[in-house]
């Protein structure tokens, strides 16, 4: 995943969680991670087919780094309350999911929920499953610890010898309930058959 990616996760994990309707739906959160960004990423399939979509706002697309590739192709993804961006670029495709702020403010419940007790072992199992070797998850799930999962390093991290990686952090919690609103994933790397 180029740094700037990555940077833009960790930034984002300092913006604190807040507390919101959470609707608990963790079966669809492994499909956005493992089906649909890594379908892209290593397949080119379009992502997010048969999940409701549409044009994103001008105000989503303003939340998603500007040197996103196809930045402005992102849709909104399930309801306002989250933007999806992918496209390729000089380093490879790349795929990211993440919580409009104001969508949150405006009380918008959020559809990644995910029980947070275990999740990022859950997670683990399944990216190992999907042949991600290296794993360095958080002790907890948590806006404040980022977790992060690759394929096994080739010993260079640009260009397209550099490994397919993705990170997850939440962005809401109910921690009265267990729940993590699942709001940000962040995937990149060069597609099978490299280059």
């Amino acid at each position: 995943m180029p740094r700037s990616w990555l940077l833009l996760a960790v930034c984002l994990a300092a913006l604190p969680a807040r507390a919101v309707e959470i609707e608990e739906n963790e079966p669809l959160v492994m499909r956005l991670i493992f089906e649909d960004c890594l379908g892209y990423i290593r397949h080119a399939r379009t992502p997010f087919e048969g999940l409701a979509t549409r044009p994103a706002s001008r105000e989503a697309i303003d939340q998603i780094p500007s040197h996103a590739p196809d930045r402005e192709k992102a849709v909104e993804l399930l309801s306002p309350r989250y933007v999806a961006a992918w496209g390729r670029d000089a380093l490879g495709r790349h795929c990211l999911v993440r919580t409009v702020w104001s969508a949150e403010r405006d009380g918008l419940p959020a559809r990644l929920g995910v029980r947070a007790k275990d999740f990022l072992g859950r997670v683990t199992e399944r990216a190992r499953a999907a042949g991600f070797e290296e794993a360095f998850p958080a002790e907890t799930f948590s806006p404040l610890a980022t977790s992060h999962w690759s394929e096994k390093s080739t010993g260079h991290d640009t260009g397209p010898l550099r490994p397919v990686s993705f990170t997850v952090l939440p962005t809401g919690s109910d921690e009265a309930r267990g729940l993590m609103d699942a709001g940000l994933i962040v995937m990149g790397g060069p597609p099978q058959g490299r280059p």
